[in-house]
């Protein structure tokens, strides 16, 4: 039995902390309107990164993304300590950690920058001014974010500002570009999120935000990370399944290297896999019920299976199998809809970040 990947993990996507400070809107989180019971709110423990991400994955790991389908990493009340972890494995590993900063103290955020190398960075997810940032960024204050902002950036801290563009927030990214310059960032970007096209396909929407006003796309054509394909989303999902099972999958994670740890411990390839599993339905149409049922789960639990055993098991070598399957014998939609190829992937990649 052979490897998932082609070759060493570059690239671990860490989903540090499954809780969050915020309630942003459109976020796999507010789902279900407020109901967290789907969710085990907890935090990786500093343990793990000490025993059970073992050295050999450290030293040929280029970057570590703390980011996540659920959570902000910077609420996991050890989240500095595992950055010095991290840092005493591999000094050589990037960091970019990813956060609404609306929690901790300008102190807490002082001390990360601290810790810091310069080649890390925090991307601050800030998506309007004082006036607009809470439309989205539900529950987070600006006054507590611009000062927990100025504290990590005069203590040397690398911060980008990460701007996602609405309607009520796209006639201020020219006047966000400039305070982010006053303020010290590093760098400054706009991305279109898809999570229209999602609501759109699996009827979730629409969603409102702080406002209690309905939020829109924005109108006008900005700097984006990936588009919309708008003719591709039918008015049923599983309408697009049956044409999603003529897409030659290519798995990203497998061609790019690229790992995922939930904040359960769990070790998938990428966090389109991970949030599947906060929906599974034995009546979908697809594979992915069976799949983590009978493969997934504890099966591919560090703290409970070695990494090397993990990714040389059954859940990797079923998913991969897969692939070349038809939705009835256990083809899964999700791998379909974000490395299905251009014929059924419903967004591409335009100016994509690194």
């Amino acid at each position: 039995m052979t490897s998932f990947y082609n070759s060493k993990i570059r690239t671990i996507q860490i989903e540090h902390s499954s809780m969050c400070n915020a309630a942003c809107p459109q976020c796999l989180r507010e789902w279900w309107g407020g109901d967290y019971s789907r969710i085990n709110q907890t935090f990786i423990p500093t343990e793990f990164y000490e025993t059970r991400i073992p050295q050999h994955v450290y030293d040929n790991l280029e970057k570590i993304d703390f980011c996540g389908d659920v959570g902000d990493p910077c609420t996991g009340p050890n989240f500095i300590e595992v950055c010095r972890v991290v840092k005493n494995r591999n000094p050589n590993i990037q960091l970019s950690i990813a956060t609404n900063g609306g929690m901790r103290s300008p102190e807490w955020w002082a001390e990360l920058a601290s810790v810091l190398g310069p080649n890390d960075h925090v991307i601050f997810g800030i998506d309007g001014l004082e006036d607009t940032n809470w439309i989205y960024r539900v529950n987070v204050r600006w006054n507590k974010l611009i000062d927990n902002v100025t504290s990590f950036i005069s203590a040397g801290g690398n911060a980008w500002w990460q701007f996602v563009s609405f309607a009520h927030n796209e006639h201020q990214i020219d006047q966000a570009k400039i305070l982010s310059e006053k303020l010290g960032f590093k760098n400054f970007f706009t991305i279109y999120n898809n999570r229209f096209a999602v609501e759109e396909l699996f009827k979730k929407g629409p969603s409102f935000g702080g406002d209690g006003k309905q939020l829109q796309p924005p109108k006008a054509e900005q700097e984006i990370s990936f588009i919309l394909r708008e003719d591709r989303l039918p008015k049923d999902p599983y309408e697009w399944a049956k044409e999603a099972e003529k897409g030659c999958i290519k798995c990203q994670a497998q061609e790019q290297n690229e790992a995922y740890i939930d904040a359960e411990g769990h070790l998938l390839p990428c966090c389109y896999i991970a949030g599947a599993k906060f929906t599974l339905n034995p009546d979908d149409p697809d594979g992915y019920y069976e799949l983590w049922t009978n493969y997934g789960g504890e099966h591919i639990n560090l703290n409970s299976n070695s990494w090397d055993e993990i990714l040389s098991g059954n859940f990797y070598q079923q998913l991969e199998e897969r692939w070349t399957k038809t939705f009835a014998t256990g083809r899964l939609l999700v791998c379909s809809g974000t490395c299905g190829g251009n014929q059924v992937q419903f967004t591409e990649y335009k100016n994509k970040k690194k």
